[in-house]
């Protein structure tokens, strides 16, 4: 999305109530390195991310060894972790709240392999849907919906090994789930456990492919029966750390972004990876209270 009209309004708004601000511009070149460096140059209060999954976990990674604290304003594609988080969809508002709140949580990041996710990383159904809607000239729900269709008939069952705490179990599986979080960017749930302020992640294994199941699964908003679904197609465990190895390399995708073909994930939970800038709106305040 074009961010151009946001930023203006959003300098605007600092000027005003001269609130002091720098832009950190990323490149696709080394983001993390250059913007951990920006930060410990200007030591802010705090960081604002503009854009999608992928800027939301680049800036959190730059952040992980820092006690500044981030937020979202959601200007990307789908917005998945904004959804998750109650980030309003509406900019200044959602860029209003950054600058007011003073509730600061932890938030979870998973290290898989080399790489990192905050949101939802699979090999299966969605991580050929992502491989081919990055090929898709047009973007949109239309596009994410026919490239989802399409991986959907074209899935076929592989065999996985799950490996928790030196326990192995074994199924056949048309999709494997790392998530830190519930939804996608849809809004759909696929992991009702889901909780990025936990301290664990799950792994989810769809089971069964028919089109009611994978549907609610995919494209569909959260109700009651949905969840009701989960109990046929799915197989979940909940870990700190796990192994997962395919019966061949299989492509995987993290937050939205092809990662490439593995044979074998290693994931591991860092708690509060990074510090997060929310409001009460946030349905996992609750939960946190509650420990």
């Amino acid at each position: 999305r074009n961010k151009e009209i946001f930023i203006n309004k959003a300098e605007a708004y600092c000027k005003k109530y001269g609130i002091p601000y720098e832009y950190f511009n990323t490149t696709g070149e080394d983001d993390v390195k250059k913007l951990a460096a920006t930060v410990e140059s200007v030591k802010p209060d705090k960081v604002v991310s503009i854009g999608g999954d992928g800027t939301t976990l680049m800036t959190a990674l730059a952040l992980q060894n820092s006690d500044v604290p981030f937020g979202i304003i959601p200007m990307g594609s789908a917005n998945g972790m904004a959804k998750e988080l109650s980030v309003p969809n509406d900019t200044m508002q959602a860029f209003q709240d950054l600058i007011a709140s003073q509730m600061i949580i932890p938030i979870d990041v998973i290290k898989v392999n080399d790489d990192y996710t905050m949101h939802l990383g699979d090999v299966g159904i969605n991580a050929a849907m992502v491989e081919n809607f990055e090929k898709e000239e047009g973007r949109g729900w239309a596009a994410y919906a026919k490239h989802f269709v399409s991986a959907v008939n074209n899935a076929t069952l592989f065999d996985v090994t799950v490996e928790i705490d030196n326990k192995i179990y074994e199924h056949k599986v048309y999709s494997v789930l790392i998530a830190n979080t519930r939804m996608y960017g849809t809004g759909a749930i696929v992991n009702p456990m889901g909780n990025p302020h936990d301290g664990i992640f799950e792994i989810v294994l769809l089971t069964r492919r028919d089109w009611t199941g994978v549907i609610n699964l995919g494209l569909t908003a959260f109700d009651k029966t949905v969840v009701e679904t989960f109990k046929d197609y799915t197989k979940n465990y909940t870990a700190k750390s796990a192994r997962i190895k395919f019966d061949k390399p299989r492509m995987l995708q993290l937050d939205g972004e092809v990662i490439g073909e593995c044979e074998s994930i290693e994931a591991v939970i860092i708690p509060g990876g990074a510090k997060f800038i929310t409001t009460s709106d946030n349905h996992f305040i609750d939960q946190l209270r509650d420990k």
